[in-house]
């Protein structure tokens, strides 16, 4: 199966007036065609770093970007023409709309922009009838009142919902959504959720999505990586991921998600991820793990496989209990 998003070795770090912020050392990460693929993690792991580097929009500086590769669609971005590749295939929806929005044009004339580059020949009829259609899939009350009216003069839940119309509107193979529900509520939620799950499989487009809400995660997603202080620590698929963690990470993070059987407010992981100016040398995880040994304090785990199928796993302790079984 083609590879949509292809990720190697990946390194990211900031300039701050404290030093250098070491946020992802090498990561690596695959999306093949088709595919729904989750991110998750604790905030302030990264994951937006990763997707605005696979959407050509990471701004360097302040960040001082390092990757062997990153391919969309077979084409690497590290080009004039890769970035126009990549903004013919991939839509991005980003966590903060009120950042994605311009303030100074109206809702109309910011999606007929993007109408126009995939549909050049149309009328405007035709092109505000698109519009109406794509608002109208997100729920949108009065979506001529949207249309005629700056993005300052929508609510928060609103301004989201254009974010996400107007990268479901595009013709793109890939769709990167960050925290795409941030500021709806649960009813919308669900809504979107099921639209994008409907339109990944009914047009055969892959779908990256990071979420909080790890239920989203484990109902609309074939595939997870679950990410801590900027690597990877675990990917398989979602079921085996959900069913069986194998990193103590992973099954920290699972164990603190509050369940509706009303059994109590989990205490979470103890401790916080490490400071990303000189970070420890060996696992990041170390220090909040119950099984980190002294090899783990010096020496960075890799990402192995585990078993026979998919599943991968950055974990000493993980992989010398799989190689005993």
């Amino acid at each position: 199966m083609a590879e949509i998003l292809k990720i190697e070795n990946l390194s990211v770090q900031y300039q701050v007036y404290e030093g250098v912020l070491e946020v992802i050392p090498g990561l690596s990460l695959h999306v093949r065609e088709g595919e729904r693929v989750g991110l998750i993690g604790e905030t302030g792991c990264g994951k937006t770093t990763v997707l605005k580097a696979a959407a050509a929009v990471l701004h360097c500086p302040p960040a001082k970007m390092q990757v062997d590769t990153i391919e969309v669609c077979g084409m690497a971005t590290n080009s004039r023409a890769g970035v126009k590749n990549v903004r013919k295939n991939v839509s991005m929806i980003f966590q903060d709309p009120s950042t994605a929005l311009n303030p100074t044009l109206k809702i109309s004339t910011q999606m007929m922009d993007i109408l126009k580059s995939q549909f050049p020949k149309l009328s405007r009829a035709s092109y505000t009838e698109k519009m109406m259609d794509a608002l109208r899939s997100v729920s949108m009350p009065a979506p001529e009142r949207v249309l005629d009216s700056y993005p300052i003069q929508l609510s928060g839940g609103m301004r989201q919902r254009v974010c996400i119309s107007m990268a479901l509107m595009k013709d793109t193979r890939l769709i990167i959504a960050d925290e795409p529900t941030t500021a709806l509520d649960v009813t919308i939620e669900e809504q979107i959720l099921e639209l994008l799950d409907h339109l990944v499989q009914e047009k055969k487009k892959s779908l990256i999505i990071v979420s909080h809400a790890l239920g989203a995660i484990r109902k609309i997603t074939d595939y997870v990586y679950v990410m801590y202080a900027g690597n990877i620590v675990e990917y398989g698929t979602t079921r085996e991921v959900f069913q069986s963690p194998l990193h103590p990470y992973t099954d920290g993070l699972l164990a603190a998600t509050p369940k509706l059987t009303g059994d109590g407010i989990a205490d979470g992981i103890a401790g916080d991820i490490p400071r990303y100016i000189n970070p420890p040398k060996g696992c990041r995880f170390a220090d909040r793990c119950p099984r980190a040994s002294a090899q783990c304090r010096e020496q960075a785990p890799t990402l192995q496989p585990i078993g026979s199928g998919e599943r991968l796993v950055a974990c000493f302790a993980a992989q010398k209990e799989a190689k005993a079984l």
